[in-house]
């Protein structure tokens, strides 16, 4: 019986999800942003986290139950934390000092550094174009570096820096995607940071100060626990209805709306070099996605015909 059920359905779901994914990003980096001017990352790290608890719980309850915080492979699990918990502190760092514009370009670049560590760690193979699109991302990060300025930018470098973690966390978490359920995996995660951050906050004689700072944004910190969750959960629900394809772009947007947004908050200018280094990253990252779309799609239909040859020659024997 043919399938009736039209496939554009499943993404314009996954791009309602990608959507709010990309916007609860650019808020949580405006909130970051806000906030590094009054406290140390360490006391917003404190605060983010234990606001995402409510939240994610609420969630992975409804999704898993009783086997929400079930895990299987504990070992991956603690270097997804790992990688996790190091890209989140360089994506903060590069927030504060670099401009949001900058910052969002970074962090967005790692699916440069996802395509150049592959061949490495997956066994995957990278072709021409992958590899061209990989190079002038390269050059696209330099160039937003503004190395001409003759300043040197230690946003720039934590935000490199988080790119390269986010790489590295995009392939474990494709690792783990295989046995874990995302929702139970965030939970954990969450949770080590709900708990770690704090505590160091405590001993190091800041404890009061988390409490102070929720004092003066207790609405704000609603919305940064919210955003956090969405974030999470917008972009695993959004490749999970929709086509990696058509979700990619739309992901990208963060990154001109996060640059106006420092402009009309901040008076965050950018100069042309910088601007063509983050057309020449978008640019690379989607050619990448539409790559690996095309690649994907092509393997699945050599698979399809194998399965058909083979149960051709299953029902002859």
């Amino acid at each position: 019986m043919p399938d009736h059920h039209p496939p554009v359905s499943g993404n314009l779901l996954g791009i309602f999800f990608m959507i709010v994914a990309m916007l609860a990003g650019v808020v949580t980096s405006l909130i970051v942003k806000e906030m590094s001017a009054v406290t140390v990352i360490l006391v917003i790290l404190s605060l983010r986290f234990l606001t995402s608890i409510p939240p994610l719980t609420i969630s992975a309850w409804v999704v898993r139950k009783a086997d929400m915080f079930r895990i299987n492979r504990w070992g991956m699990l603690i270097m997804r934390i790992v990688v996790g918990h190091t890209g989140i502190i360089l994506w903060f760092l590069s927030v504060k000092y670099a401009t949001l514009g900058q910052a969002t370009a970074f962090f967005q670049s790692s699916a440069i550094f996802v395509t150049l560590f592959s061949p490495f760690i997956l066994g995957e193979k990278v072709g021409v174009y992958r590899g061209c699109a990989v190079i002038a991302g390269l050059i696209g990060i330099y160039m937003i570096t503004d190395p001409f300025s003759g300043e040197f930018n230690i946003g720039a470098v934590y935000g490199i820096g988080s790119a390269l973690a986010g790489a590295v966390l995009v392939i474990v978490l494709r690792l783990l995607g295989r046995t874990e359920e995302p929702v139970s995996v965030a939970i954990w995660h969450n949770i080590v940071g709900a708990i770690t951050y704090p505590l160091i906050a405590i001993f190091i004689g800041l404890g009061t100060e988390i409490i102070t700072v929720a004092g003066i944004y207790p609405l704000t910190l609603v919305v940064f626990g919210i955003g956090a969750t969405f974030v999470q959960i917008g972009f695993t629900s959004a490749y999970r209805y929709g086509e990696a394809v058509v979700l990619v772009p739309i992901r990208y947007l963060s990154v001109p709306l996060a640059s106006a947004l420092g402009w009309i908050i901040w008076q965050e200018t950018l100069n042309f070099i910088e601007i063509s280094g983050m057309v020449l990253v978008i640019t690379a990252c989607v050619v990448i996605a539409v790559r690996e779309y095309i690649l994907g799609r092509r393997q699945a239909a050599l698979s399809g015909k194998d399965i058909h040859r083979h149960g051709q020659y299953r029902d002859h024997q």
